[in-house]
């Protein structure tokens, strides 16, 4: 069954008056300022450690590298330090972040992608468990970490990233992470 609407060709026969763009600009003025609303951005690379959702900024990223990259074990090295990758001529270290960021290690062999991060005057490969995104993401909705944070993340997170009421997303900093990796405490 359907149903029958009237047909109308005048602009009267509308319920509402329609204008072109010019009408419209001729009714308001072009006397209104335009604002200019680009905020700053950052970009962030978005990724997971134990299922726990983590970023850091890509300013600090050069690389990202696949999960069938080659890792060398040496013996000695701290129980952070996964071993070592050879990358274009250079040997870099890969380090995990579970225990400096109170994390449980991984069971089993290291799987997931490898970050090339530089920061605190080194450059390592950081083992990630998942990449999940790279995004530009307005400044203003980077908020100071609350208190409530865990003390073992507390010196670490920069930043947080409320994507909504019930997902947060941590900002690392890539500074503080390798002072302490540094230092042995990771």
């Amino acid at each position: 069954m359907s149903a029958e609407y009237p047909r109308g060709n005048q602009a009267n026969d509308l319920p509402f008056a329609t204008q072109t763009l010019e009408e419209a600009l001729a009714t308001h003025g072009d006397t209104a300022t335009v604002v200019d609303v680009d905020e700053p951005t950052q970009q962030l690379v978005l990724f997971r450690l134990n299922g726990q959702r983590f970023a850091l900024p890509g300013s600090a990223v050069s690389e990202i590298l696949p999960s069938d990259q080659p890792v060398y074990y040496v013996p000695g090295l701290p129980t952070s330090t996964e071993g070592v990758l050879h990358l274009r001529g250079k040997i870099e270290s890969v380090i995990s972040l579970h225990h400096l960021l109170g994390l449980p290690s991984p069971e089993g062999a290291s799987k997931g992608m490898i970050l090339l991060v530089r920061a605190a005057g080194i450059t390592s490969g950081v083992r990630i468990e998942q990449l999940d995104d790279v995004c530009e993401v307005a400044q203003n909705l980077l908020q100071a970490p609350p208190e409530t944070l865990p003390s073992t993340l507390r010196p670490y997170v920069s930043a947080l990233w409320q994507i909504d009421e019930r997902q947060a997303i941590a900002l690392l900093d890539p500074e503080a992470l390798f002072d302490a990796y540094q230092q042995g405490l990771g």
